[in-house]
């Protein structure tokens, strides 16, 4: 919070300092990117989010078994927790509302693996490479709930094939 102070002092009005100032601040908070690109353009690191996880509220799980096996749905189910809760809402008649964080990435996420059941039905990929392709994408969105995401999000929600959506996420890295 900051507060003005104006003080005249030898004929300098301390207003024309504060505005610069108030400048000078914004742009240093703006200019901390949550994106930076390395020299070759082809690496995307993310900062770290500062805010705690919500602790007291109903998480999502992953219920049913997955295709691909028990790590899976593990991993579904770890991601599943990290991005979706349950809101008690008020009124007359109170119901659970489901929440979801991160929708672009959560939903990219879900994107892929039908994606790839799908690839699977049509014998286009083999359940193994399927199950590690999935593994690795789960992981990268499981990580991804605890940084600071809005850029990828972004240019997550343009994204419309699955294997672009892959792509993109196996050149983040986390800082």
């Amino acid at each position: 919070m900051l507060f003005l102070i104006v003080i005249n002092m030898d004929g300098i009005n301390m207003k024309r300092l504060f505005f610069p100032l108030v400048t000078l601040l914004i742009y240093n908070s703006v200019a901390a990117q949550n994106i930076f690109y390395s020299g070759g353009g082809d690496i995307f690191y993310l900062k770290p989010l500062d805010q705690a996880a919500l602790s007291n509220v109903k998480r999502g799980s992953y219920v049913t078994p997955h295709v691909l096996g028990d790590s899976i749905t593990r991993l579904f189910n770890e991601f599943e927790s990290k991005y979706v809760y349950y809101k008690q809402s008020g009124g007359a008649y109170p119901v659970e509302e489901k929440v979801v964080l991160k929708r672009n990435i959560y939903a990219g996420v879900h994107d892929f693996n039908k994606f790839l059941l799908k690839s699977i039905s049509r014998n286009l990929i083999s359940e193994k490479e399927a199950a590690a392709r999935v593994y690795a994408i789960v992981k990268i969105g499981i990580k991804m709930a605890d940084y600071d995401t809005r850029e990828v999000e972004k240019a997550l929600k343009k994204i419309e094939i699955p294997t672009e959506f892959e792509n993109y996420l196996l050149r983040i890295r986390f800082q």
